[in-house]
């Protein structure tokens, strides 16, 4: 997979860069926005479970397969604040026919762990069909 295929097929969120991406394997940045904020000023933990996820379908996708959760845990370290620049990074720690598992670490700009997930995934159907 390459950064052109993962941009074409909007897998990453608006406003957030690439930084690597290769098989099994993908880190990006984002910025923490005003929508992304609750009335206490910190990330709602819903947006940073969204991050895990889609991270995981992008390591789906760089494994060659269109893919669904199928469990997810998350485990909520550190509060992410307003204009927060975010490092998401995933891992795809098992890949087999049907299942893969996949670890996903957010970090902040001082490199503190905010949160950390695994997401199990059902490979769906091939990306090369």
């Amino acid at each position: 997979m390459t950064f052109s295929d993962v941009m074409d097929m909007k897998l990453v969120f608006e406003g957030a860069k690439l930084l690597s991406c290769k098989e099994g394997e993908v880190v990006y940045t984002i910025r923490v926005n005003e929508s992304d904020v609750n009335p206490y000023g910190f990330a709602h933990g819903g947006y940073l479970f969204t991050l895990c996820d889609n991270m995981a379908g992008m390591i789906g996708y760089t494994l060659g397969y269109y893919s669904v959760t199928l469990q997810a845990n998350i485990n909520y370290l550190k509060s992410a604040l307003l204009d927060d620049l975010l490092e998401v990074k995933g891992k795809a720690i098992h890949f087999g026919k049907t299942t893969d598992v996949v670890e996903v670490e957010i970090n902040n700009q001082n490199k503190e762990l905010l949160a950390k997930a695994q997401i199990t995934l059902y490979n769906v159907k091939s990306a090369q069909e």
